[in-house]
């Protein structure tokens, strides 16, 4: 596939990469996003100054086109999101897959002069709004195609990019300006897993696979840094990642129970690990397997016998019990944060949750013996 690109971009004149080469943003401004009857007529809806607040997590998204066929889409971790995405309502939340940047990343272009036309490639990979594709506005995403082609025309000394796309019933307009401002910086994300309870050999290496390597196998070989833990720390661009642990490539992979608390919410038939992180990161060394560390093993989210929490979902105050006294409990997001550690009192007591956004989160709680247990929390 790699070969393939690279053949499409030789095919392509060097001042067709020199007119759009650079990262764009949409145009902070009334009327960057429209739709009407006809191209250019914006009259069934367009954004309004004020919508450029409101939509702020989409006008801050970038996308990147360099001078080899390669697109970045950069969402920072939010990004406008409708219901045919799964939300309730339109709103910013974290990108949805595969329309986030990274999960089929990396993504490639080819811009015609002289047809003028823009056409990126990779399943997700979209300008401005992601459900207007070629002759069908999309309402599941796992119907996205492989490749959405534009009409493009630029302006104001190649500064400003104007994308016109033909759904079927009407056309949709993106507006683009070129911006100088870097594209952030990308985090460095540590990644770490404990192969102490994996039943087979590591002789050959493990691996991390993902959207943000292709899923390619041996691209990311991992470190033992001793007592089998195996990590190793990569610089991605910030946002919403799917990926798993392997094996001597793919020899062995990962098998996952699709309601776990750490698991991908696309119902896409694979049951991949989900982070979404702002910064550098680093991961706690979970077992392999597993959304939890090896130390719980034998003790699954949902079947406590020595714990219990009450009620789930909560949403001011929460009940943790134990059969033994509570040296400490720890509220961990699903990216393995510590977001609040309390102090024990007794074999019982209540944790204020007011103050978490809503979400999933893990309990962990340890005993004056050193038991160390972890549940699942339901934040409303």
């Amino acid at each position: 596939m790699k070969k393939l690109y690279v053949l499409a971009a030789l095919c392509i004149a060097p001042t067709a990469f020199g007119q759009i080469e650079g990262t764009w943003k949409l145009a902070d401004v009334a009327g960057a996003l429209a739709v009407g009857p006809s191209q250019g007529d914006g009259s069934w809806w367009s954004n309004s100054a004020a919508d450029v607040t409101t939509r702020a997590c989409l006008f801050d998204d970038s996308v990147t086109f360099d001078n080899m066929g390669g697109m970045v889409h950069q969402m920072d971790g939010s990004t406008w999101l409708e219901p045919w995405q799964g939300v309730g309502q339109e709103e910013c939340g974290a990108p949805v897959a595969p329309h986030d940047g990274q999960t089929n990343a990396p993504y490639t272009y080819t811009y015609d002069s002289q047809a003028g036309t823009l056409t990126v490639n990779g399943v997700g990979a979209h300008m401005g709004l992601p459900k207007a594709i070629n002759g069908a506005e999309l309402t599941d995403p796992n119907n996205a195609p492989a490749s959405v082609t534009y009409l493009v025309a630029f302006s104001n000394n190649d500064n400003t990019m104007t994308l016109d796309i033909d759904w079927g019933t009407g056309w949709w307009r993106f507006i683009y300006n070129k911006t100088n401002a870097a594209p952030p910086a990308p985090a460095n994300i540590t990644f770490r897993v404990d192969m102490s309870e994996y039943t087979g050999s590591t002789a050959n290496g493990v691996f991390v696979n993902g959207g943000f390597n292709g899923w390619c196998g041996n691209c990311n070989p991992m470190t033992d840094v001793g007592n089998n833990i195996w990590e190793v720390t990569l610089p991605l661009p910030n946002g919403t990642i799917q990926y798993k642990y392997t094996v001597d490539g793919w020899t062995d992979q990962e098998i996952i129970d699709s309601l776990s608390s750490c698991v991908d919410g696309v119902d896409d038939g694979f049951f991949n690990r989900e982070l979404t992180f702002t910064g550098d990161t680093t991961l706690v060394a979970v077992c392999w397997s597993s959304c939890v560390e090896c130390q719980t093993q034998g003790i699954t989210e949902d079947d406590f016998n020595a714990i219990g929490l009450y009620p789930n979902p909560a949403t001011d105050m929460a009940t943790i019990s134990s059969e033994e006294n509570i040296d400490q409990v720890i509220i961990l997001d699903l990216n393995g944060k510590a977001v609040n550690t309390i102090s024990g009192a007794g074999n019982e007591m209540e944790i204020n949750v007011a103050g978490l956004p809503n979400g999933v989160y893990m309990v962990q709680v340890t005993t004056i013996s050193g038991l160390t247990q972890t549940t699942r929390l339901i934040k409303e």
